[in-house]
């Protein structure tokens, strides 16, 4: 045993039915040491026959594995306890010392008597107070218990029937699996603070043989309903604090005296009261946003609690949260002193950029691994969303922009640009709705961001750019002062819940309807804007024109140094679209010439690329020394597989594997195949100078 002083309580010895060195001993008895009392020898399973003797002590009023054990093999629950942790009367000879006294006592006599083999150092798991630190005794004692079962399962079945849905769908079994199992509560706590156990007692009745003079009322009784005595007290112990927060979505309201004064005297509620509406209002409300590690204290016990008092579940869904950790794995706490303060963050990037990092980064139910350092994308999606917008303000002519999007779309003819960035709006604004429904924060914020920073951005703003600054006559220019106002105005109103200062700032400065973008509609989504096949097509050309620029890059060519490039396909549309963006695609791609063919010719000394239905090919002659290149790729080759080669080395380590953090992992193989990649393209140039 690890704490002798229990074994006074003892009232059997259990082995394992399957040990054969104790078989013949099943359902004998022995006598108890100290305390000569005699005492079974039973057989249970849960016994390990491997831990020490195979032979356990079971003590049922003082460890909850015997507790359980006890009940099993209706044994005696004999404490020895006081509640102050002195030894009592069943103690025998050790009564009124303390519990740590009482275990010297117990082994010198032990020792004395021949009856102790050895002592060696254990260290003890019994749970010790957060505060002072004292080991919590496992103790019999009487205690209120909320018997469960019955108001499990209704709550089982809203869920299993969908009533309440959550998310992400893993956390139904968990919570399902400790319902369907579950026990009966103790909500009686022996602490200070807290509410109260509305239980009293009759002094004069509660000692009789019928357990009599326990009275449970709301209200403080007058006198004992079975004697008649006033020599009444209320019990000490207080509410277990989930038992009061189970009634939370519904007591909030003043539950069950909305309507009245809710309390029992003038003094105690100074005539506060609260509307009937509220509540009816206000329950059921539609989600709720928790942590896993409360599903069962909390969850579990609000949907039991307002299925039992309000017949109605008290939210549709649950999102469930991941945990913030560090690089290295660990929960972030205060008492670690791995924590990042977000008071730090706001002063040095700005609330928004904390707001949209941590949205963007947090994946549904998952744990994030925060750095500092992984702020800088919202303080760089802030600084890309307000230089964007300042330059639409610039350009912006508001007598233009006073239109309805849906009649102009239908009535002005616009042109391929134009139609495509708003398609792309609306089917981004489709894909965070169906994000935003289904609780995918994270993925509704970042095709926000790739939608307003790679395509608004990096192709129309640039696109759109010559006409703005040189073409103010021509008939492009009204439209495009329309669709690019209609795009930002619209794009604040979805980005101001991720971001909502820079949102409200940039759109004050805006023409505007209202005081707020908070008051401000949801964007609509207009499906006859939407067309999947322009953007398809307008995906390949700014294929083509990254890939120009990509080439550009590897071969180290000026941005100064126009090229010639040609395109073929034996799609006549294709060819056809890129002929109506030729000098679009001339302007971004900084091409002297661009030559749309249909059969595709290799030219000597040129690099060629497929892009799907589309053959790429740029002639080099004249513009790099085609040896000087050959050896410098050879060169970047040989060090690409050499980090290849490192990289694979790394991920194939089962040290590195089982220690690194998982974000660290991750970012290994990203590089990876980024490597694997680059190496690709690097042959195909080389090939292409052969």
């Amino acid at each position: 045993t690890t704490r002798p002083e229990t074994m006074l309580g003892d009232t059997a010895v259990a082995v394992n039915p399957k040990d054969k060195r104790y078989k013949r001993l099943i359902g004998k008895t022995l006598i108890l040491p100290l305390v000569n009392r005699e005492i079974k020898i039973i057989a249970d399973p849960i016994v390990d026959m491997r831990f020490g003797t195979g032979a356990v002590k079971v003590t049922p009023a003082h460890d909850p594995n015997d507790y359980l054990l006890g009940k099993k093999h209706h044994l005696d629950f004999i404490n020895v306890m006081s509640p102050d942790g002195r030894m009592n009367e069943n103690a025998g000879a050790y009564k009124g010392m303390d519990r740590f006294e009482a275990r010297q006592a117990i082994l010198k006599d032990l020792k004395d008597k021949g009856l102790l083999e050895k002592i060696q150092p254990h260290q003890l798991s019994a749970g010790h107070c957060y505060r002072c630190q004292t080991i919590i005794e496992p103790y019999l004692s009487k205690q209120w218990f909320v018997k469960m079962r019955p108001l499990a399962k209704p709550a089982i079945e809203a869920v299993k029937k969908k009533k309440i849905r959550f998310y992400p769908k893993r956390w139904e079994k968990v919570y399902l699996h400790w319902m369907e199992n579950i026990q009966d509560w103790c909500i009686s706590r022996q602490i200070w603070w807290g509410h109260r156990l509305p239980v009293y007692y009759c002094r004069d009745c509660q000692n009789s043989k019928e357990n009599q003079g326990v009275i449970v009322s709301k209200i403080k009784p007058e006198r004992c309903s079975v004697c008649g005595s006033t020599n009444i007290y209320q019990d000490e112990d207080v509410l277990d604090t989930w038992f009061s927060s189970w009634l939370w979505p519904f007591a909030t309201f003043g539950w069950p005296f909305q309507g009245e004064s809710y309390g029992l005297t003038d003094e105690d509620v100074s005539g506060v009261r609260v509307p009937a509406e509220e509540l009816k209002y206000f329950y059921p409300t539609s989600v709720l946003v928790t942590a896993s590690e409360i599903i069962f204290f909390w969850v579990a016990r609000m949907i039991m609690a307002g299925l039992e008092f309000m017949g109605e579940i008290p939210f549709r869904d649950v999102y469930i949260h991941g945990t913030v950790r560090d690089t290295e794995g660990k929960k972030m706490s205060k008492s670690l002193g791995n924590i990042i303060d977000p008071l730090d963050i706001i002063e040095h990037l700005g609330a928004d950029a904390l707001r949209f990092s941590l949205i963007s980064l947090t994946s549904q139910g998952q744990d994030v691994f925060l750095s500092a350092e992984k702020f800088n994308k919202g303080r760089n999606f802030s600084n890309k969303v307000w230089n964007a917008s300042r330059f639409i303000l610039m350009h912006l002519e508001p007598k233009e922009i006073n239109v309805d999007l849906c009649v102009f779309f239908k009535k002005e003819k616009l042109d391929v640009i134009n139609r495509w960035i708003l398609s792309r709006f609306y089917s981004s604004l489709r894909q965070i709705n169906k994000m935003l429904d289904n609780y995918r924060f994270n993925e509704a914020a970042n095709i926000l961001y790739g939608f307003f920073w790679h395509e608004f951005c990096d192709w129309y703003l640039e696109l759109i750019k010559p006409i703005l600054e040189n073409r103010k006559q021509s008939p492009e220019y009204r439209n495009i002062q329309v669709v690019m106002y209609k795009v930002l105005e619209k794009f604040l109103k979805i980005l101001h819940p991720f971001m909502p200062f820079i949102s409200e700032e940039i759109w004050q400065r805006l023409p505007h309807q209202g005081k707020s973008i908070m008051l401000a509609p949801w964007p609509h989504i207009q499906e006859q804007i939407i067309d999947i096949e322009l953007e398809k097509k307008m995906e390949l050309v700014f294929t083509l024109i990254s890939q120009i620029r990509n080439i550009r890059s590897e071969l180290e060519i000026p941005t100064g140094r126009y090229l010639s490039a040609s395109v073929s396909s034996n799609n006549s549309q294709i060819r056809q679209l890129i002929d109506s963006l030729k000098e679009e695609i001339k302007y971004l791609a900084r091409l002297n010439s661009l030559d749309i063919e249909e059969r595709f010719r290799q030219n000597k000394f040129s690099i060629s690329s497929l892009i799907k239905d589309l053959h790429l090919s740029i002639p080099l002659a004249g513009i790099v020394d085609i040896e000087k290149e050959r050896l410098k790729l050879n060169a970047r080759i040989q060090e690409t597989e050499s980090q290849i080669r490192l990289k694979q080395a790394n991920l194939k380590n089962k040290d590195f594997l089982k220690k690194a953090p998982v974000e660290v992992v991750e970012k290994e193989k990203m590089r990876l195949k980024e490597l694997t990649d680059i190496l690709s393209r690097l042959k195909e140039i080389k090939n292409g100078l052969q």
